[in-house]
């Protein structure tokens, strides 16, 4: 799949998918995922809470949560839904989600639905060990790669996760074409990824987009929403996240990695955006 956003590049890497029917109520909270998730809910109800968004879960719908977004779920005793957990990897390991506007629910199609069936079809044993996030986020299972038996079989299934996911893309997108060229915005964000570890001074990327610092932070805001400083410290965070639960790195290793200055600054600014500790967080793995 090709971004018309600076001709960035972004393919799905398949982690999970099965059906599943909840034979009673089950309620999941704080959970924040280095994956995103998809639903097709074919039979009854319940709600997930995406931030501060509550939104719920009806029969005929698809959901898609992206990854490193903080959730609660409740699914109602008898609900039955298709679940796929993937990556969507761009280029320097850039989040597609900062470049589209998305919706998180929508109407399934016949389509969608065939293309659930096929998916699970071609890829038996994916599902989850667990029901609950907390114990199937573990190192292990974190780690596990699907094998494809062919290369038509691994094509068709990033085929199939791409076609799904489009159906969440809405009309406008995240970031205006014409200002994401003028101003170098993907080389900027290609410069923030690459260089988490480093200090990284607002001075240094406003060159890149050839604007004054005072200049350049009302753009990156106005394109943002965010200030600089705000988007940095949350691709810190994204990164500490995928670290904790993917690795068994120190978190005084960590804390190098995504070059937050010392241990209490990067419990209080973790806390602030997942509402847990690294600690507590890390033990989600089980």
């Amino acid at each position: 799949m090709i971004l018309n956003e600076g001709g960035s590049s972004v393919h799905f890497e398949l982690k999970n998918i099965a059906y599943l029917r909840f034979s009673q109520q089950s309620e999941y909270a704080d959970i924040v995922s280095p994956y995103s998730r998809m639903y097709l809910i074919t039979e009854g109800s319940g709600h997930i809470v995406i931030g501060n968004q509550a939104i719920e879960l009806e029969t005929g719908y698809l959901y898609l949560i992206p990854s490193f977004v903080h959730c609660n779920y409740l699914f109602n005793k008898g609900l039955s839904h298709f679940y796929i957990h993937f990556r969507a990897l761009m280029t320097n390991g850039m989040t597609i989600y900062n470049f589209i506007s998305f919706r998180n629910k929508i109407r399934a199609s016949e389509l969608s639905k065939l293309l659930f069936n096929r998916l699970l079809e071609i890829n038996p044993g994916l599902e989850l060990p667990h029901h609950d996030p907390q114990v199937y986020q573990t190192k292990p299972w974190m780690d596990k790669k699907p094998v494809y038996h062919s290369a038509g079989q691994k094509l068709e299934s990033e085929a199939i996760i791409q076609q799904l996911f489009s159906g969440f893309i809405s009309d406008e997108p995240r970031i205006d074409l014409a200002s994401g060229l003028k101003y170098n915005i993907q080389e900027i964000l290609v410069f923030i990824q690459e260089n988490l570890q480093n200090d990284i001074k607002i001075e240094q990327l406003a060159q890149i987009s050839c604007l004054s610092k005072d200049h350049f932070a009302r753009i990156f805001k106005s394109i943002f929403g965010v200030s600089p400083c705000e988007f940095i410290i949350r691709k810190r965070i994204e990164k500490s996240q995928f670290l904790l639960l993917t690795t068994d790195l120190p978190i005084s290793r960590i804390i190098d990695e995504t070059n937050f200055k010392n241990a209490p600054y990067f419990s209080r600014m973790f806390k602030k955006y997942t509402l847990l500790t690294p600690g507590v967080y890390r033990n989600q793995r089980g």
